[in-house]
């Protein structure tokens, strides 16, 4: 498995397919998984957050989400093989687990979200098994039956949609709780298969601009997230790289001082 050190985290670099099926393969073997899709705005509320932070590095997968990341890798030297967001992996992984017989369960979004994007996704997948379905509207109190319901449902694979960074949250505060082997924070997964929200075009998604695209969709939820949160990600990977660059400046003079002590002895 081949990694990417960004802001602190480390980031899987592998392709939308070969994450599926290791995800699909972790749920058949029982491997405990927590699975988090990094963005432009969970590097944001990071840095403001250290609790969250911790959360993101407990993970035992991260994938990088968006051009975002995609800017960052390069300003940091690297290359990332895809764009592992989870709404392009969602139909792969009930592909996948359509095959295997595993089943899934979803949780999250508005009263009837999650039931049409179950429904929808049955349609294209037949053999697909959705056991259990609840939407995000539900108080703390609740969540022992909840998590006591899914573990009784028998699901393999939990999809948590309630947003960043109450999902991350949720998915470390009832980890241990759940007998889910893999459980997946994917943000508003359910508003786009369910037919609720639309998705951009791909040729928009595929010049880096979703981002907009959802904007455009929602100017007055995703202000604060794009086009105040866009400029101040992309300042923190320059200045990342900056202060890479200077470390590494600082590293080499240290090694050239210390050549040419060795060279005067």
């Amino acid at each position: 498995m081949s990694y990417i050190s960004l802001f602190g985290l480390d980031i899987e670099d592998i392709i939308l397919d070969e994450a599926s099926a290791g995800i699909v393969r972790d749920a058949e073997l029982s491997v405990r998984r927590k699975v988090y899709f990094v963005n432009a705005h969970c590097i944001n509320t990071a840095a403001l957050d250290a609790n969250y932070l911790g959360v993101l590095q407990d993970g035992d997968s991260l994938f990088a989400d968006g051009s975002g990341m995609r800017l960052a890798s390069r300003l940091a030297g690297f290359s990332l093989k895809d764009n592992v967001n989870g709404t392009d992996l969602f139909p792969l992984i009930c592909r996948d687990a359509a095959i295997a017989g595993i089943k899934l369960a979803l949780l999250g979004a508005r009263p009837g979200v999650a039931q049409r994007c179950a429904d929808n996704m049955r349609s294209q997948f037949p053999d697909l098994k959705i056991v259990w379905i609840n939407d995000g509207y539900f108080s703390l109190g609740d969540e022992v039956d909840m998590v006591k319901a899914i573990n009784d449902s028998g699901a393999q694979i939990l999809f948590v949609a309630m947003g960043v960074p109450m999902q991350e949250f949720w998915v470390a505060r009832n980890a241990d709780g759940l007998r889910v082997p893999v459980l997946l924070g994917v943000g508003a997964l359910f508003d786009f298969y369910s037919g609720t929200m639309p998705r951009a075009p791909q040729r928009v998604r595929n010049l880096g601009l979703e981002w907009l695209f959802r904007f455009i969709i929602e100017p007055k939820r995703m202000f604060v997230r794009y086009i105040l949160g866009n400029p101040v990600f992309i300042i923190r990977a320059l200045w990342r790289r900056l202060r890479g660059k200077k470390f590494l400046q600082e590293e080499s003079l240290m090694v050239n001082l210390e050549e040419g002590s060795r060279d005067r002895e």
